[in-house]
């Protein structure tokens, strides 16, 4: 199969990357050429002791204490997470292929579909470089990388290790993150995990692996169609095939990584998702999204997530409301029209001698055994 697979060498590497594995190979169960080499079990190694170094360059024993600042895609939101006084400890952003000003075709800060931006990645490493050589201890930052473009990992990568020169890596916690395989309501991914793994191996190993999954805000409902009408709607949940896909494509021996999961999915997927941390100790989460109090009080309680979660996590928004609130007041809405055509096809009953009037049999059907009205106190 050596002839179907592009190698390369990069910066002083002694062994061949293959950029185009077939994944269809690992789901028979074979290794990726780049993982049986010396300098993989190295690199591996290396990534495995990266949670304790993360903590440790904090100063604090629990992940859940880390301060986010999310979606740090402009020059004007990095300038205030590195602000004087600002308690942000870990910088989320966006890397989308694009433009910036008058350069094109490059990576810089940005979420789709947006392929603008006033800052550039180049710049954005630069920036927070420069603030964690002169700014005091407790005030350093890492910074979590969200690749949204394939184009963008090779020259980021290669940019980071320029960066770091003779040393491993460049003084400061780096989550590679990129969504390789397909979640919940997601789409096909562009990325795919074996490019993935194989440009953070080979150019910038001191990173922490952060591959996840597409997913979208999907509803679900029972598949009768009369309860689909009267019962909640129900969100879509990680599910055991999509921790299957993860396990089967993560590289060989690899130590700690961070799986970036959506908080509400999460905690619907429950089953799956301790699953996922039952397959290695060191294994983590980086759970984002708004994430309402149910969500909250699953990652803070749940024991088997203590000392494991990372929370990037924003304050509800009106999105999220709607979402919590939206299959109550569909519930009660169609509930209302059922009781309403309910009452009418009684009142026909006239004809029959046995009239009862909409308005009573509606009341008597609403009425708990103490007399209270049982739509207004649910």
């Amino acid at each position: 199969s050596q002839g179907k697979h592009k190698h390369r060498k990069q910066h002083g590497t002694s062994h061949p990357v293959l950029l185009d594995v077939v994944d269809e190979e690992r789901m028979q169960g074979k290794e990726w050429e780049w993982e049986k080499s010396g300098e993989y079990g190295r690199r591996a190694m290396q990534c495995g002791e990266n949670l304790s170094k993360t903590l440790h360059f904090f100063g604090i024993s629990n992940p859940l204490d880390i301060i986010w600042s999310h979606a740090t895609n402009s020059s004007a939101k990095l300038e205030r997470a590195l602000s004087k006084g600002s308690s942000v400890m870990f910088l989320e952003a966006d890397v989308n292929w694009g433009s910036c000003g008058s350069l094109k075709d490059i990576a810089v800060m940005a979420h789709p579909p947006s392929r603008t931006s006033d800052l550039t990645f180049q710049e954005f490493c630069l920036r927070v470089v420069e603030h964690n050589r002169v700014c005091p201890h407790n005030a350093r930052v890492g910074v979590k990388f969200d690749f949204k473009d394939p184009r963008c990992i090779v020259p980021c990568l290669t940019f980071l290790r320029e960066l770091a020169g003779s040393n491993e890596s460049i003084g400061f916690p780096v989550f590679l993150n990129a969504d390789v395989w397909m979640g919940p309501g997601g789409k096909v991914p562009q990325i795919q995990p074996s490019e993935f793994f194989a440009a953070c191996f080979d150019i910038y190993p001191a990173g922490t692996l952060s591959p996840g999954w597409t997913c979208w805000l999907k509803f679900q409902g029972p598949s009768d169609a009369a309860s689909r009408l009267l019962d909640p709607m129900v969100l879509q949940g990680y599910e055991l095939d999509h921790i299957d896909d993860a396990l089967r494509t993560l590289p060989r021996g690899v130590g700690h990584v961070t799986f970036p999961v959506h908080c509400t999915m999460a905690r619907v997927g429950h089953d799956a998702i301790i699953k996922l941390l039952e397959a290695d100790e060191r294994f983590t989460l980086t759970v984002w999204g708004e994430a309402m109090a149910g969500d909250d009080e699953w990652m803070f309680k749940t024991p088997e997530l203590q000392g494991r979660i990372f929370r990037d996590c924003a304050k509800p928004g009106i999105l999220s409301y709607g979402l919590t609130l939206a299959p109550l007041l569909f519930q009660r809405a169609t509930r209302s029209l059922a009781l309403t055509a309910f009452g009418g096809a009684f009142g026909l009953k006239t004809l029959s001698g046995k009239a009862v009037t909409d308005t009573q049999q509606v009341n008597e059907e609403n009425e708990r055994p103490d007399g209270t009205d049982m739509l207004r106190s649910e």
